[in-house]
């Protein structure tokens, strides 16, 4: 009994023992953080709060774990640790966040070109930059920007992680376009009618003329203004002085024209007309004191007007019939002018000629843009061919007889002609030849008085029309888009 007695409290102590073993719960009070806080943890897989959180854990045993996630938005990647129940002074547990980030180097070639990262501008290259990403699938839109060059663009994603260099190779701009707005006669309904024209215009930024029949190709004013509108240009035929026309565009969508005046050598200019009138074509007078020009200052049909080159005076009209009058020429005594006009109802523009007082007007022939030869026995003008609608160049009598063509083609026009000083030489422009990438354009061309040695004076690929000789004949100013603005410009061409 003895023995049995002693066994007894041995034989429950044993359940005891395997009871806690098996089932008695402990509990541990643990704290978690992060880096950056506020970020939402779950434990086993079930929300538990945000950081900082503290929380107690019940543990069955010493062997039970518990996996806790830290998740704070899609810029960070997810941070985890483990809590056991040992060792039991182990309660702080800090989790550091990782940013989904990426340092990257972006190279443009050339360089220092402004970088634009999602739209906004974020430096000038070399750019060295850390971007974050509010998850692994983001792309960034880079774009390079650089004065005289075409955008360059990019993505830049998270992956590959190890990719931290991007290139861009800038593409050079070579053309631009330019608007042109000039006044043309057009058939219309009610007859051909002087009306304004709006076309595109390709223009080389690249100024150099690469034609072995001009040098010294000289810039004469000093336009940066794209949408400014330049006229051709009209030289003294005393002096180094010449004039131009410039339209005004207003916000009405109205515009009007002014003539302008500036000496060879300044870039100065000085108003010759004033007023919100179209005053167009002008043209000096042989002693070079007077200009002749176009104005529907007093009607709503452009007649011709005549002013002192320096602006002072009054001014005096010409013409005053229901016709439009327009792109006058004087002749060398000073007693006639030969005009274009389109008279009511006329299919066609037409040459008409009158004396200097406005005495006497005379049809001559169907045609524009006549020039007075400094003889004065001749008249260049331009004519439209019935059936290709090309412009091309004639000559005629100061009586309007002995028409003589001096281009031939179906392919191209030949506009804008001008005497020299001596009358043995035309200029005018053409878009008979071809720029660096075979696309037709206008360039200044020569030929002889009798149409013969067609010579092609300028290359440059831009827009060069309006060309006149200075009083002496050695240089050539021309009108050009070449650089991206209009302007007048000057060479001494080669002759053949």
């Amino acid at each position: 009994m003895d023995k049995i007695a002693r066994l007894i409290p041995v034989i429950l102590f044993v359940p005891v023992i395997i009871f806690c073993l098996a089932g008695c719960a402990r509990y541990k009070m643990v704290s978690v953080t992060t880096d950056p806080n506020t970020a939402v943890v779950y434990i086993n897989g079930e929300e538990s709060g945000i950081t900082p959180l503290t929380k107690k854990l019940r543990f069955d045993n010493k062997f039970q774990e518990y996996k806790v996630i830290a998740k704070k938005g899609p810029s960070y990647r997810d941070g985890e640790a483990m809590i056991r129940l040992e060792p039991k002074e182990e309660t702080e547990y800090h989790i550091v966040l990782e940013r989904i980030e990426k340092t990257v180097r972006i190279n443009t070639n050339p360089d220092m070109a402004t970088i634009y990262i999602d739209g906004i501008e974020r430096g000038i290259t070399p750019l060295t930059k850390t971007l974050l990403f509010a998850n692994k699938d983001k792309k960034y839109e880079i774009v390079a920007k650089k004065e005289g060059y075409k955008e360059g663009r990019l993505k830049i994603g998270f992956r590959p992680e190890d990719k931290k260099q991007y290139d861009l190779d800038l593409e050079k701009v070579e053309t631009v376009s330019v608007e042109l707005v000039s006044f043309e006669p057009k058939v219309t309904e009610k007859g051909v009618k002087l009306a304004i024209i709006r076309k595109p215009t390709l223009a080389y930024l690249e100024i150099i003329e690469r034609s072995p029949n001009a040098k010294s190709v000289t810039r004469v004013t000093n336009n940066e203004d794209r949408s400014f509108q330049i006229g051709s240009p009209i030289l003294s035929p005393t002096e180094d002085v010449l004039v131009y026309r410039v339209i005004v565009e207003e916000e009405e969508g109205t515009s009007y024209s002014n003539i302008w005046k500036t000496t060879i050598g300044s870039f100065g200019k000085t108003r010759v007309t004033y007023g919100k009138w179209r005053d167009l074509f002008p043209s000096f007078t042989p002693d070079g004191q007077y200009l002749v020009f176009s104005s529907n200052r007093t009607s709503a049909n452009p007649t011709l007007w005549r002013i002192k080159s320096d602006g002072g005076g009054g001014i005096t009209n010409i013409t005053s019939t229901s016709a439009e009058d327009y792109r006058p020429s004087v002749s060398p005594d000073c007693n006639t002018i030969a005009y274009t006009s389109n008279p009511p109802g006329t299919e066609e523009p037409q040459i008409w000629k009158i004396n200097f007082n406005g005495c006497l007007p005379t049809q001559l022939r169907e045609g524009e843009a006549p020039q007075i030869s400094s003889d004065g026995n001749k008249i260049l003008f331009v004519r439209t061919d019935k059936i290709s609608g090309k412009k091309q160049i004639w000559h005629m009598s100061i009586e309007g007889i002995s028409e003589t063509q001096l281009t031939q083609n179906i392919d191209y026009d030949a506009i804008n002609p001008k005497w020299s000083p001596d009358g043995k030489w035309i200029v005018y422009a053409s878009d008979e030849g071809f720029d660096s990438r075979k696309r037709k354009n206008f360039d200044i061309w020569l030929m002889t008085a009798d149409g013969s040695k067609k010579t092609q004076l300028t290359t440059n690929g831009s827009r060069d029309d309006g060309p006149c000789w200075n009083h002496t004949g050695k240089f050539i100013y021309f009108r050009s888009n070449r650089g991206g603005n209009w302007n007048i410009w000057r060479f001494e061409p080669i002759m053949p």
